[in-house]
């Protein structure tokens, strides 16, 4: 059996030890430096409340519920970092393209020190 060396891959991110990775666009992931926390729809659903995100650190990951709207998404993307929520939706189906996939909202927030 080949010995692997490299973080095992997950379909929601990559396992290090017991700290998952949670992944943003550049400028999302300068909205959550900038702003403390972003509201984020991903298509997998966690429970693990503490995550990674590379150049910014650990991070708190509250599950909000599943989604199957754009309305649903109304009093989130304020702190979205999107300028509209067309924008974001039109983001989500980029990554989620089959609305009949579930889709979950998360808020991330960066862990204070």
């Amino acid at each position: 059996m080949e010995e692997r060396t490299q973080p095992m891959r997950m379909a929601f991110g990559i396992l290090h030890g017991k700290m998952r990775t949670m992944s943003f666009m550049p400028e999302l992931k300068a909205y959550l430096k900038d702003n403390g926390f972003i509201y984020t729809v991903r298509k997998y659903e966690m429970t693990d409340t503490m995550v990674e995100v590379e150049g910014i650190g650990e991070c708190h990951r509250m599950p909000l519920g599943r989604i199957s709207s754009k309305e649903a998404l109304d009093s989130y993307w304020n702190h979205s970092g999107f300028i509209s929520l067309e924008l974001w939706w039109d983001k989500i189906r980029q990554f989620i393209p089959n609305i009949k996939e579930p889709m979950y909202l998360y808020k991330v927030e960066v862990k204070s020190e």
